[in-house]
């Protein structure tokens, strides 16, 4: 079992690898007794709510969604038992109360999907953070399945040191993200700072249990 301060030095040894800037005061994140985890069953159904919501965000942006594809959805919502899980913003999406920026931010969750999929062990890996998900693979995960009991049969939840790893990492991208953004600068090393963020988004929910999904910590 790593201590937070062996994790931080584990990341720092990637950065260096890929020649990101980083810097030696950035804290050390939780270590795994401070995590209060997260359920397989909670994670799986936010996983679950959340694709169905991005492709209605995709049929928005796209001016495909009507009320025939809303029941469709909404009951769909219901059969895989996620609509109590819904957020305000994924609720403002499904009711076509939103924005075209929120259309997009709302496509844009794909990252944060992905993460969790690799939390639920259905996603083998997190590449490195330069380029989009596999949208068809994502997509396929969940409307494979018929209902949620069939989905836990895919789950295989990751260990929490391994998300802490992950966590860790994805926080001192960020910052390396943030920096160049700052200094007008382009991400480093082909870092795509919009993914980097949603990541960093989905892990800090994973390990804080009073983290919001609609209003994510990313601080750096």
């Amino acid at each position: 079992m790593k201590t937070p301060q062996q994790r931080k030095e584990a990341s720092i040894h990637i950065l260096k690898q890929h020649i990101i800037p980083y810097i030696d005061w950035l804290p050390v994140i939780e270590s795994v007794e401070e995590i209060e985890a997260r359920t397989a069953e909670h994670i799986a159904k936010r996983a679950i709510a959340c694709l169905w919501v991005i492709q209605v965000a995709c049929d928005l942006d796209n001016q495909k969604y009507d009320d025939e594809t809303q029941e469709f959805v909404f009951d769909v919502l219901s059969r895989m038992q996620v609509l109590d899980e819904l957020t305000d913003k994924e609720k403002a999406i499904l009711n076509r109360d939103v924005s075209q920026q929120d259309v997009i931010n709302m496509v844009w969750k794909y990252e944060a999907y992905w993460v969790l999929l690799w939390a639920l062990g259905i996603v083998d890996a997190l590449n490195y953070p330069e380029s989009i998900v596999d949208c068809d693979f994502a997509i396929q995960a969940v409307t494979s399945v018929e209902s949620f009991d069939e989905f836990m049969q895919k789950v295989q939840l990751r260990d929490m040191e391994e998300i802490l790893d992950q966590a860790d990492l994805i926080y001192r991208y960020d910052w390396a993200c943030v920096d160049a953004r700052l200094k007008q600068q382009a991400a480093p090393a082909g870092l795509n700072a919009s993914v980097v963020m949603e990541r960093h988004a989905a892990l800090n929910w994973l390990i804080q249990r009073d983290g919001d999904w609609d209003h994510p910590d990313v601080s750096t």
